[in-house]
């Protein structure tokens, strides 16, 4: 039996390491939209006499059909539907544009592969009344929208709330891209020798989370790799250049830790994994002894 092993890095340089870094910047054209969001999610829907265009809101009765047979879930009576969102089937939305209250229209679908049941691949087609067009109307963009919109006094205040946001945001990004460069610089000074088998061991271990997560989502193994169009295999290939980065950065980390005798608290390991167990729904203490 061959048991792969996490290589050990022969150090380089890992103090006074000189690494750039960004200050941080919060543009006006963010900061607008921002404010474009708030005034989407607080529009009202007004009946129009119009044809719906893209942006506009139909309510429709639909029944679908495959090789002419109605199928499971494809039934809806007053259903609301934007158009230009891409929520529903590609192209469905696209042939509601123009339509006005009272046509009915013939609606052509290709289901997407990897869609749940049966259906991937499949054409169908969509018999459609709408009964409805609606306008978004965006509120006026003063102090009695910044009252609605946040509870602030005025859209001064408003403004200045989201620039600090964005700011401290943009204060954790950099953060985060810093501890990454200098790892990276130190990673660069270091010697390690990754074998092949290993790199491509942590390739499919990468992969296998990907599919995994997916899987959360509804989406199977199989639907991923006809999506993907390629086997499974070939993607553990390409991730194979992640894989022994990943490798080099873990290696130089526990190098460093053994040098500078590096030991955690209890403290330190319970607010490390508190996110993980606050997700999973555990109490991070009794994680950490799980894990001990």
């Amino acid at each position: 039996i061959e048991v792969g092993v996490r290589p050990e890095a022969k150090l380089g340089t890992y103090k006074g390491l000189e690494v750039g870094r960004r200050e941080p910047h919060v543009d006006d054209a963010a900061i607008e939209a921002e404010i474009e969001g708030l005034r989407d999610r607080v529009a009202t829907l007004e009946t129009v006499e119009r044809a719906a265009e893209k942006g506009d809101h139909v309510v429709v009765d639909y029944l679908g059909k495959v090789d002419g047979e109605p199928f499971a879930g494809g039934e809806g009576r007053d259903q609301l539907v934007e158009l230009g969102s891409e929520r529903l089937i590609p192209g469905f939305e696209e042939q509601l544009v123009g339509a006005s209250a009272g046509d009915e229209r013939t609606v052509e679908v290709t289901f997407p592969e990897g869609y749940p049941g049966d259906l991937g691949g499949q054409a169908a087609t969509f018999d459609v009344t709408v009964s409805e067009v609606k306008a978004k109307r965006l509120p006026e963009l003063d102090d009695d929208f910044a009252v609605e919109a946040g509870g602030f006094d005025s859209l001064t205040e408003l403004r200045e709330d989201i620039a600090t946001r964005l700011r401290n945001a943009d204060e954790q990004a950099i953060e985060r891209e810093f501890e990454e460069a200098v790892l990276q610089t130190a990673t660069d000074e270091a010697e390690i020798e990754l074998p092949d088998q290993l790199i491509h061991a942590r390739a499919h271990e990468v992969l296998e989370q990907t599919m995994s997560a997916l899987a959360r989502q509804g989406i199977s193994k199989d639907a991923y790799l006809r999506l993907a169009g390629k086997d499974e295999e070939s993607l553990a290939h390409d991730a194979e250049p992640d894989a022994a980065a990943a490798l080099r950065r873990e290696a130089v980390l526990a190098a460093i830790v053994a040098a500078e005798q590096i030991e955690p608290t209890d403290d330190e390991l319970v607010e490390a994994l508190r996110p993980v167990a606050e997700r999973d729904g555990s109490d991070p203490v009794q994680l950490v002894e799980q894990l001990r």
